[in-house]
C-alpha cells in the first residue's frame, strides 16, 4: 500500500519487504531538496528507524523522468541572511544525510537521470547505487561554480567512495560524470540499460536480497592507486591542488576550503571532516564571490521566464522546421544544434560546392556532438537525418523559422531576405544572424506585413559552447515573434537576452570601448603580452588582444566602423586593425594577428607576439600619463584604463535602453564575453567599487585621455544620490521568482 508522508515523498511497501521511498517535488520538473522534500524524507527515514525488522531493503526512487535529484534549490540558497540560519540548513542536511547512512536496513539509490548537488550527496549515503545509460543520467557536485562547496558530506563520502584523484577532479571543477564513468570509478555500483530499467532494477533487487551484489571499487591505474592507497600519495595529491588553488584564492576562495575538508575525509576523527564542511560553507555562502556567481545564476534563470521580456507569457508558436541560409561555421554551428534538439532543417547555400563544405562542416560538428554528448551511432544518425541541403528558394514553404548567417554585408543580407520573404510562409519569422549591422535596415528589404515577424539572433562562436543568444527587437517587432523566438533559445539550451536594435546591441556595443583601448595601447607602445597579463590577473578568461585574434582582426574591424556613430574617439583603434587585416595579419584563423601561433608556438601552447606590428605600424611610445586621484579600486592603471571603458559603455546601454534593467547587462556580458564571474558582472562591478569611486576615477581618466572616457549620465545620476544600479541579491532575485521556474537547481 502507498503511505503519502508528505506532498514529496511516498512510501510503497505493495512490494512486501522492499521499501519504495518515491521522490515527487510537487509543482515543479525536477526533484529538489526544499523544506518539503527535507520534511517528507526525515519521515520516511523515522519510519524505517521505528520498523528495523519490516523491510529487507530500502530504495529511493524518482517519479520524476529524467532526474533523481536536482540538487538544492539556488533561490533558497540566496535567500539564507545569516550564518546561523545557513548553518542550521547545513547541519539538517548532514544529520539526514548521516541517518540515511546508519539505517540497519541496506538502501538502494536508483538514479535514472540527473544527480547533482545534494542529490549526490544523499545518493552517496545510501549503501547502493545504481544509474541508467540514459544521456540525461549526470552526476557531479557542482558548488564550486557558485562560489560554495559540498556541504552534506559531499567532501567527505565522495573521497572515500571513489579517491582523492578523482574526487578533486569533481569538487574542484564541478564538472559531471556519465553513468558509465561512474561505474568505472566506483560511484555506482551497476549501470542499467534505460529501455530495460524496470527490469533492470528487480534484477538489483533481488542480487541485494540474495547479497550477491557487492559495492564496486572502480577502476584505477597504478599511479591511481599509489595517490588514493598511501598516505605519501595523499599527501602529495593535495599539496599540489592547494598550489594550483592558491593562485585563484584571491578571486575564488572556495576551491581552497574544499581541499581542506577533503584532507580531512581520511582523517581518524569522521566528525572533524563534516565540521569542516559546515564551517566552510558557511563562510562562502556572504562572501562576495559567492554573492556574484548566485547573482548570476539566478539571472540566468530569470532570463529564461518569457515575461522577464514580454508583458503577457501567452502560449507562443511552436517552430519547428528552420531553415538557415549559410551553412559556413556560423550557420552549420546553429543548424545542427537544432537538428540535436529534434528540429528539422534545411540548409541553404549559393551552389553545389558550397553544399559540399557546408555538409563536410555539419559533419565535423556531428562527430565532436557524438564526443561531447556521448551520443551512440544510431543517435548521431537520427540527427543527421533530420538535416538536408539546398541551392534552392522554392523548396522553405513549410519552413516556419528562417536564420540567415552569410556575410556581414548590408547588401547580400538584404537580398537573402528579400528572397525568404518571397518563398517563406507568411507566418514564417525571419532572423538575421548579424553581430553588428541594424536588423531594422536589412528588414526593410521584406514587404511591410512581415515586418513584425522579423527580428535578430544574435549567436556567439563558438555556438555550442557559448550560452547567450541576443534576440534584437526592432520597433516593428511583435511580441509575438519574442515570444516564439525565446522558447527556441530555450529549446537550443541557451540563455536568451532581448536587446533593441542599436549599434552593436549590447554584447558588442560594451565590449569595443574595451578592446579599442587595448588597441589603443598597443599603438602607443606598451607590450601585447602585458596588456592580455593585466586582464587576466582582472579575472578575464584571456586577454582583449587575445580575444580579438579569436574573433577576427578583420571581424573585429567591421564592428568597430559600425559602432563608430556612438563611440567616439574611435579613430586610432579601428584604423589599426584595418592596417592588421590589410596585411593578412586575421588572429587564429590564419595563425597571426596579434600573436604569432605559427611553427612550434602553436604547437607547444605558445602565443608569441607577433613584432612585425612595432616595424609595421609605426607603433608610438607616447603613453599619456594619468591623471592622480583617490583610485581605491585595487586596479593598476591599465586595468583601470581598459576596465572603465567596459563599466562607462555598460551604463550608456542601460541609459539608451538597449536592455531594459541593470541584471540584463551584467548576464550579457558574463556570458557573452566570459567578464570575470567572481566579480558579477560591470554594473555589480561599479557597485562594489562605489558609484561615487568609479565617477571621480572616470574624470581623472577623461582629463587624462579625452572624450571616450567621459562618464555616462547614468553613473553621474548614481554617484550624485549615492545609489546602486543592482539591489540586493534577495530582494531583486529571489521575489522573482515563479513556480515555471522556481525549480531552479544548482548547475
Amino acid at each position: 500500500m502507498n503511505q503519502v508522508v508528505n506532498r514529496s515523498v511516498t512510501l510503497d511497501n505493495r512490494s512486501g519487504d522492499v521499501l519504495y521511498v518515491w521522490l515527487d517535488s510537487q509543482q515543479r520538473s525536477v526533484n529538489v531538496f526544499d523544506s518539503a522534500m527535507l520534511d517528507g524524507l526525515e519521515s520516511a527515514v523515522k519510519h524505517v528507524e521505528a520498523n528495523p525488522d519490516k523491510y529487507r531493503l530500502i530504495v529511493f526512487a524518482s517519479r520524476k523522468p529524467g532526474c533523481f535529484f536536482a540538487g538544492a534549490d539556488v533561490h533558497a540558497i540566496a535567500a539564507l541572511s545569516s550564518t546561523s540560519t545557513v548553518l542550521e540548513v547545513v547541519q539538517r542536511g548532514q544529520r539526514l544525510m548521516q541517518r540515511v547512512a546508519d539505517l540497519p536496513v541496506p538502501t538502494l539509490a536508483a538514479i535514472n537521470g540527473v544527480c547533482m548537488g545534494g542529490g549526490l550527496e544523499f545518493a552517496l549515503a545510501c549503501r547502493f547505487r545504481v544509474a541508467t545509460d540514459s544521456s540525461s543520467t549526470r552526476l557531479g557536485l557542482p558548488e564550486i561554480k557558485l562560489g560554495l562547496i559540498p556541504g552534506w558530506g559531499g567532501t567527505q563520502r565522495l573521497v572515500r567512495r571513489i579517491g582523492l584523484t578523482h574526487s578533486l577532479k569533481m569538487v574542484l571543477t564541478g564538472s559531471a560524470i556519465d553513468a558509465a564513468t561512474a561505474r568505472q570509478r566506483g560511484l555506482v555500483d551497476e549501470v542499467l540499460p534505460l529501455e530495460s530499467w524496470t527490469d533492470g532494477l528487480t534484477s538489483v533487487i533481488e542480487r541485494i536480497l540474495g547479497g550477491t551484489l557487492q559495492n564496486s571499487t572502480g577502476q584505477k591505474n597504478r599511479l591511481q592507486a599509489l595517490v588514493d592507497d598511501t598516505r605519501l600519495g595523499r599527501s602529495l595529491a593535495i599539496y599540489f591542488a592547494r598550489r594550483k588553488a592558491k593562485k585563484l584564492a584571491g578571486h575564488y576562495p572556495a576551491a581552497e576550503k574544499a581541499i581542506n575538508a577533503m584532507n580531512l575525509s581520511w582523517g581518524p576523527d569522521p566528525a572533524e571532516g563534516f565540521a569542516a564542511e559546515q564551517r566552510a560553507f558557511s563562510e562562502l555562502i556572504f562572501s562576495p564571490t559567492a554573492r556574484s556567481l548566485l547573482a548570476i545564476f539566478l539571472q540566468q534563470d530569470r532570463a529564461k521566464k518569457i515575461t522577464s521580456w514580454c508583458i503577457s507569457d501567452q502560449p507562443s508558436t511552436d517552430l519547428n522546421k528552420l531553415v538557415v541560409v549559410g551553412a559556413g561555421t556560423m550557420g552549420a554551428s546553429i543548424g545542427t544544434l537544432a537538428a540535436a534538439r529534434g528540429m528539422r532543417v534545411l540548409f541553404k547555400e549559393v551552389g553545389s560546392q558550397a553544399v559540399q563544405a557546408g555538409q563536410a562542416r555539419v559533419s565535423e560538428l556531428l562527430v565532436e556532438l557524438q564526443r561531447r554528448e556521448r551520443l551512440s551511432d544510431e543517435e548521431r544518425t537520427r540527427i543527421r537525418a533530420r538535416m538536408e541541403f539546398t541551392t534552392e528558394y522554392e523548396c522553405m514553404d513549410d519552413c516556419d523559422l528562417a536564420i540567415e548567417a552569410v556575410l556581414e554585408i548590408d547588401s547580400i543580407k538584404r537580398e537573402v531576405f528579400r528572397c525568404l520573404d518571397q518563398h517563406l510562409p507568411d507566418a514564417a519569422i525571419l532572423t538575421s544572424n548579424t553581430s553588428s549591422l541594424s536588423v531594422t535596415q536589412v528588414a526593410s528589404s521584406t514587404r511591410a506585413y512581415r515586418r513584425p515577424a522579423v527580428a535578430g539572433l544574435h549567436f556567439f562562436n563558438p555556438v555550442a559552447k557559448m550560452q547567450l543568444v541576443e534576440v534584437v527587437r526592432t520597433e516593428s517587432t511583435s511580441e509575438a515573434t519574442v515570444q516564439a523566438l525565446l522558447a527556441f533559445v530555450r529549446k537550443l539550451g541557451k540563455t536568451p537576452i532581448v536587446t533593441s536594435d542599436k549599434p552593436g546591441f549590447l554584447v558588442n556595443r560594451v565590449l569595443f570601448p574595451y578592446l579599442g583601448e587595448a588597441v589603443r595601447m598597443v599603438s602607443e607602445g606598451i607590450p601585447v603580452q602585458t596588456i592580455d597579463r593585466s586582464m587576466r590577473d582582472f579575472g578575464m578568461p584571456m586577454g582583449p588582444l587575445e580575444l580579438l585574434d579569436q574573433v577576427g582582426v578583420d571581424v573585429a574591424a567591421h564592428v568597430a566602423e559600425s559602432l563608430s556613430e556612438v563611440l567616439p574617439d574611435s579613430t586610432v583603434p579601428t584604423l589599426f586593425l584595418n592596417q592588421m587585416a590589410g596585411k593578412g595579419w586575421l588572429g587564429r584563423k590564419v595563425n597571426r594577428g596579434f600573436y604569432d601561433y605559427r611553427g612550434t608556438a602553436i604547437s607547444k601552447g605558445k602565443n608569441r607576439v607577433n613584432h612585425s606590428l612595432s616595424a609595421v605600424l609605426n607603433i608610438r611610445s607616447n603613453v599619456p600619463q594619468e591623471s592622480r586621484a583617490v583610485f581605491n579600486d585595487h586596479l593598476n592603471w591599465l586595468q583601470r584604463r581598459l576596465v572603465y571603458a567596459l563599466l562607462n559603455e555598460s551604463v550608456h546601454c542601460l541609459d539608451e535602453a538597449v536592455v531594459a534593467q541593470a541584471w540584463m547587462v551584467d548576464l550579457g556580458m558574463v556570458l557573452g564575453t566570459g567578464y570575470a564571474p567572481f566579480r558579477g558582472g560591470p554594473l555589480r562591478t561599479i557597485d562594489t567599487l562605489g558609484t561615487r569611486t568609479v565617477l571621480a576615477n572616470m574624470q581623472a581618466l577623461e582629463k587624462s585621455f579625452g572624450e571616450r572616457f567621459r562618464p555616462a549620465d547614468g553613473l553621474r545620476r548614481a554617484a550624485n544620490k549615492a545609489e546602486s544600479f543592482l539591489s540586493s541579491l534577495s530582494d531583486s532575485l529571489v521575489k522573482e521568482r515563479s513556480d515555471e521556474y522556481s525549480h531552479t537547481t544548482l548547475p
